[in-house]
């Protein structure tokens, strides 16, 4: 008789039962394994040529009189397996030796490059020796020459020239922007307000700051700056004015 299920007592769908399945597995029941995968591991992929050849030894070796896999049935055969087994091991054999005489040839090859340097270092030196700054012969040799670099011009006027009193009486402080190619630099002053006074040198210094010294205390001076390179004397800088402490 067919089953009602608005029919007393009523079935539901929510009894957790299902009509169109047989019973669920047993939660304990054991995952069946792939029939195809092998016992062995091989992992051929993983093991160096070394690890290979000895594998391939030990396979060898154990099949050796192994009853439980008659000659007959080997395959491949136990002359392809040898054959194979000795083909790596003479491969890598030639591989070593190889990398053997390599290193040998590197090494030989750092000798001679060492040897080459000395002697090249040595015959600059005797060139330079017998014609010591003179360009056009040491050019003429096939070595390069160093870049003696381009020779500088007149020098441009110091910038940015700043005085201050100094904290000692008749003193005032200078300083000013270094000039590229200045190997000293020259200091001058003179009474500002006085006409035709000439400009005084006070000092030359190594250095782009400076310190006048002797002033007259309270008196107003004009100072003034200028670079020296090897082409000379440069442009003088723009005036500046402080008062003498």
């Amino acid at each position: 008789m067919p089953l009602i299920y608005d029919s007393a007592p009523p079935l539901r769908m929510d009894q957790g039962l299902r009509y169109d399945s047989g019973p669920a597995p047993s939660p304990n029941q054991p995952k069946l394994r792939n029939k195809n995968m092998t016992k062995f591991k091989l992992e051929l992929d993983r093991k160096k040529t070394n690890d290979k050849l000895v594998l391939g030894a030990a396979h060898i070796a154990a099949m050796n009189g192994n009853a439980n896999y008659p000659v007959a049935t080997r395959v491949p055969t136990d002359a392809q397996v040898q054959t194979a087994q000795n083909d790596l091991s003479t491969a890598e054999a030639e591989v070593d030796a190889a990398e053997i005489a390599w290193k040998q040839k590197i090494q030989e090859r750092d000798a001679a490059e060492a040897a080459w340097d000395t002697v090249i270092t040595a015959r600059a030196g005797n060139c330079e020796s017998v014609t010591p700054n003179n360009l056009p012969a040491l050019a003429s040799t096939g070595f390069p020459l160093r870049n003696g670099g381009s020779p500088i011009g007149p020098l441009p006027a110091p910038g940015d020239l700043r005085t201050s009193p100094s904290a000692n009486t008749g003193e005032i402080e200078l300083k000013c922007n270094a000039v590229k190619g200045a190997s000293s630099y020259e200091w001058q002053c003179r009474l500002h307000d006085s006409a035709g006074v000439t400009w005084e040198g006070f000092k030359t210094s190594t250095s782009s700051r400076v310190t006048a010294t002797g002033l007259t205390p309270g008196a107003l001076y004009a100072l003034r700056v200028r670079g020296i390179g090897s082409a000379g004397s440069g442009t003088w800088s723009d005036e500046a004015v402080q008062r003498a402490p």
